[in-house]
């Protein structure tokens, strides 16, 4: 009688698991998920992820991810404007401040600013994990070693994001603020020193799941990009006038794979098709001359959708799956599947994006 040997439990589910991953392949990591609705269709503010755990904050509430459903943890009566996270702490920026909540209890404790009522419009963490925070009426604030740092006095704070390279952007009234290392540099559409952006209020900063900066102004959209493949010292970014039609509100953008950029705007989906992830020529602007071309391709609503308004804030996932989040409902695509969507007849038609000169 032949003896084979015997295998360990965890030598048996390994096995198990590496059959399953060469059979299905990439899927494996990317499965779909339903659609979730989310209580109370109140506006959405931040889709945050950390480590295993996702969170949806809304101007009341802060929803966590379990199982087949986003589950309400914290609802509050001030509205909150702006969030970020790190690994098991919550910051919302609120008109009355900051609240610092911890993940397993989710009890909101005020954070203490050294001004008084502190309206927040930004809350975020540079490349080191620092947080910065903007407060209407008194500038930008750093925390160091406990206690905040007064960095900008700017009054109006409008957004402040970090990127990849380090820099920390502040958005303002006044024009556009970076910080790399222990330098500002101010840029304005008077273009002091060749720092120059179109317009002077810049309203958001969203950058994207490749590296690159969307600069949202009243008047205009330019983009920094990833790599340094223009320097920031360069007077000409790529820019646009707006996308789809003047006054079209853009609330978030990501790169897809195979298909090109996704913008959330208030018209609904548009996409940039057929771009390489890290170059963004189609939004050079032109010399001489507007100059209208048929760029961009609206989207449908996707279909068994419930939501009534269009997504507000859009993400790519590194399984490379697209979060897209109304008020009142999250959808989620695999890379697959928002190919099918965009590739099904009748998907859409181009609309003008307007180059500016």
């Amino acid at each position: 009688m032949t003896r084979f040997p015997r295998l360990s439990l965890r030598a048996f589910l390994f096995g198990l698991w590496l059959s399953l991953l060469l059979s299905t392949g990439p899927g494996l990591l990317a499965k779909p998920r339903p659609r979730y609705a989310v209580a109370g269709n109140e506006k959405p503010v931040a889709l945050l992820q950390a480590g295993k755990a996702t969170y949806l904050v809304t101007e009341r509430s802060v929803f966590r991810l379990e199982g087949p459903q986003f589950v309400r943890k914290y609802q509050g009566s001030g509205i909150i404007q702006c969030a970020t996270v790190a690994d098991t702490v919550l910051w919302l920026g609120t008109k009355q401040g900051v609240l610092r909540m911890n993940t397993r209890e989710f009890r909101p404790r005020p954070l203490v600013l050294p001004v008084p009522e502190p309206n927040v419009t930004a809350v975020f963490q540079d490349r080191q994990g620092a947080l910065w925070v903007g407060a209407l009426g008194y500038g930008v604030f750093h925390l160091v070693n406990g206690e905040f740092v007064h960095e900008l006095r700017t009054p109006t704070i409008n957004a402040g994001v970090a990127t990849a390279d380090s820099s920390v952007w502040i958005g303002t009234n006044i024009g556009l603020n970076r910080k790399q290392g222990p330098n500002w540099t101010r840029y304005n559409e008077e273009g002091v020193a060749n720092q120059e952006i179109p317009d002077n209020y810049v309203e958001k900063l969203l950058p994207d799941n490749v590296g690159n900066l969307w600069v949202i102004m009243s008047d205009g959209i330019c983009v920094f990009e990833a790599r340094g493949q223009r320097s920031a010292a360069e007077a000409e970014l790529p820019t646009v006038k707006f996308l789809g039609r003047p006054g079209n509100e853009v609330h978030g953008v990501a790169y897809v794979a195979g298909e090109g950029r996704v913008f959330a705007t208030a018209m609904g989906l548009l996409l940039l098709p057929n771009e390489p992830a890290n170059r963004l020529d189609s939004f050079a602007p032109s010399a001489d001359k507007v100059e209208q071309k048929q760029l961009l391709v609206p989207l449908p609503a996707l279909p068994g959708t419930a939501a009534k308004t269009p997504p507000v804030l859009i993400q790519v996932d590194p399984q490379q799956r697209l979060w897209l989040v109304s008020a009142g409902e999250v959808a989620v695509l695999t890379a697959k599947e928002f190919h099918k969507f965009v590739h099904a007849k009748g998907a859409g038609s181009g609309v003008a994006g307007n180059l500016t000169p």
